[in-house]
């Protein structure tokens, strides 16, 4: 784990969502005071969640073990006991190929049914056909995957709060063993951690390259569907607060206006103010689903306008396709808009790319 590690608390949590939406997506206020942590809009926090407690205790029931027992932490050797490690320090659902190979009962005809068997089971139903009370303790223990940090950007500007950094979650679930389970750190941040009482353990990560521009007069267009707005809800709260006189222009998108609009009344209280031009896709608002770069396509004269006064493009989400289908769109503004054969605006947009006028932060 980072030397920098800090032990936060939850100072708030909100969700987002109407209450009939088919999605969950909270708000999240962390305490960072104390933390020494100074983070800018476009960085990232570190988290590293929690195993759910009565999970835990059925791994040590398949195990046959009690917890109390003491262990090294087989990466850092730092002493501490089964059940600490276990809920805190390993990921409990995942299955890796060394630890397989502990239980040679276990016959794979080929790598990929070995794969395919590590992704519909987790530790329990592992555990619970094969015992593993026969096998040394901390040889077992160094098999085990380890519990990495989960990152999610900032979705505020500590010059409003230097003492509390802003996040935006959307929890998820996942079929394994033949049960649900719900996403590990989305459900620890959103469901399991008490406010002002559970610790939670994260870092401050900068990311340099998703920064807004030294150049306060630049325009800025923000594509984020879904928590990809997150950043530039920091991204404005910044501008804002240090009166920057460049333009400001969001494409947001999610399945409905009125359940999934995401700080809305932040965006629609700045379009109201001149500050911020909002273009948003409602995906189920009708028959025929429209998302981010169907809007692009029809606003391709200004949006290439723009880009021709130097405008930075931003563009943050789901990086299988949202992304691939925005920079694609993007491509095609330049060709109609720059009258461009195809290579041509396809060499235009990866240029942008180098000089930083187009900036992704995807997952």
């Amino acid at each position: 784990m980072p030397r920098s590690l800090f032990f936060s608390k939850l100072l708030e949590r909100e969700r987002l969502n109407h209450p009939d939406s088919s999605k969950s997506t909270y708000h999240l206020k962390l305490d960072l005071t104390g933390s020494n942590i100074t983070y800018e809009p476009g960085d990232a926090i570190a988290i590293f969640p929690s195993n759910p407690l009565p999970f835990v205790e059925k791994i040590l029931n398949a195990m046959k073990r009690r917890g109390e027992e003491k262990i090294k932490h087989p990466r850092t050797l730092v002493p501490l006991s089964l059940k600490e490690f276990l809920i805190d320090h390993c990921n409990l659902i995942r299955i890796t190929a060394p630890l397989l190979s502990l239980f040679p009962k276990l016959l794979f005809s080929d790598e990929k049914e070995r794969q395919a068997f590590a992704q519909s089971h987790d530790l329990l139903t592992l555990f619970e056909r094969c015992s593993p009370s026969k096998i040394d303790l901390q040889t077992l223990l160094s098999k085990l995957s380890p519990m990495l940090a989960r990152f999610y950007s900032v979705a505020s500007s500590q010059k409003k709060d230097l003492t509390s950094v802003d996040l935006l979650i959307v929890t998820f679930q996942s079929e394994q063993g033949g049960e649900i389970r719900q996403g590990l750190a989305s459900d620890f941040l959103c469901h399991r951690a008490k406010q002002n009482k559970t610790p939670i353990r994260l870092y401050h990560h900068p990311n340099p390259r998703f920064k807004l521009p030294q150049k306060k007069e630049l325009p800025l267009i923000m594509i984020g569907p879904g928590t990809g707005v997150a950043p530039y809800r920091a991204f404005l709260q910044e501008r804002t607060l240090q009166k920057d006189s460049g333009k400001h222009w969001l494409f947001f998108g999610e399945r409905s206006r009125s359940h999934d609009f995401y700080y809305r009344s932040f965006f629609e209280e700045l379009e109201s103010q001149n500050r911020l031009r909002l273009d948003c896709a409602f995906s189920r608002d009708q028959e025929e689903k429209t998302y981010v770069q169907h809007l692009m396509l029809k606003k391709g004269g200004e949006i290439w306008q723009w880009i021709q006064e130097g405008a930075i493009v931003y563009i943050c989400g789901d990086a299988h396709r949202m992304a691939k289908e925005v920079t694609k769109t993007l491509s095609l503004i330049a060709m109609r808009q720059g009258t461009m054969p195809k290579a041509e605006a396809d060499a235009y947009i990866s240029q942008m790319r180098k000089e930083k006028r187009l900036l992704l932060d995807v997952y």
